[in-house]
């Protein structure tokens, strides 16, 4: 029936049923571990109402319209639909989508920032945008005990020293641990940035015993020096 709606030429009804549409969406997403209903019987319909989308006016329904084609995305295999639609749509906080959708984003984002890298006016743009979305879904991830998400992202895109924005002292201790495990499996120099990055948080949270390990680790006298001198109970 809400597809029936969108079809209809009355464009007053579109605003009423994508708030609807969003809101049975958004019910079955928020713990989600399979695909839920509403997205396989809404997967027939993926192209139609991407032409609907296509057809409206620029304002907020349009923008609605695009944050529900963002979400019905991960059922469909048109490539990197889930982030173009996003940037389309009204950047609502994504988490209220569910963690599913947010790892969904995340996973497009390392192949889509990749495709972006030529160094253009153009591309430059288009990664501001992506890096934006970027800062979002770590934030989130931080927020909800995925750190390990969080960190596999920003080593995948290359802007690993963005992380310690994003740590708070509760979680710094599991952040360096996995960047400490992850770094004898990184060639060089990308070892040495995730020692460094783990450094850098120990450092933040006046943790310099933990600093001065990572820095003897990188082989780095004038920082081992510094960290020695600035401690008073070493």
């Amino acid at each position: 029936m809400l597809m029936q709606r969108l079809n209809e030429p009355d464009i007053s009804l579109y605003q009423s049923t994508l708030e609807t549409m969003r809101s049975i969406i958004r019910a079955s997403t928020t713990s989600m571990t399979s695909v839920p209903k509403p997205l396989k019987f809404m997967r027939p319909h993926y192209a139609t109402i991407k032409e609907i989308h296509n057809k409206m006016r620029e304002g907020p329904t349009k923008k609605l319209c695009a944050d529900i084609i963002s979400v019905l995305a991960m059922t469909s295999d048109d490539k990197n639909d889930c982030i173009n639609y996003r940037m389309m749509g009204k950047h609502e906080p994504i988490g209220d989508w569910g963690h599913e959708y947010v790892r969904h984003l995340a996973m497009e984002m390392a192949e889509e920032w990749r495709s972006y890298g030529d160094g253009t006016d153009a591309h430059n743009k288009r990664r501001e945008q992506l890096l934006t979305l970027t800062r979002e879904i770590v934030l989130h991830n931080m927020k909800h005990n995925a750190e390990v998400e969080a960190c596999d992202l920003l080593i995948e895109i290359e802007k690993l020293d963005l992380l310690s924005e994003y740590v708070e002292e509760v979680d710094h201790g599991r952040v360096c641990l996995y960047l400490l495990s992850c770094s004898p499996l990184m060639p060089d120099p990308d070892n040495e940035i995730l020692v460094k990055t783990a450094m850098n948080i120990y450092r933040k949270f006046g943790k310099n015993f933990d600093a001065l390990r990572c820095a003897i680790m990188l082989n780095a006298v004038s920082t081992m020096r510094e960290i020695v001198l600035s401690t008073k109970d070493m």
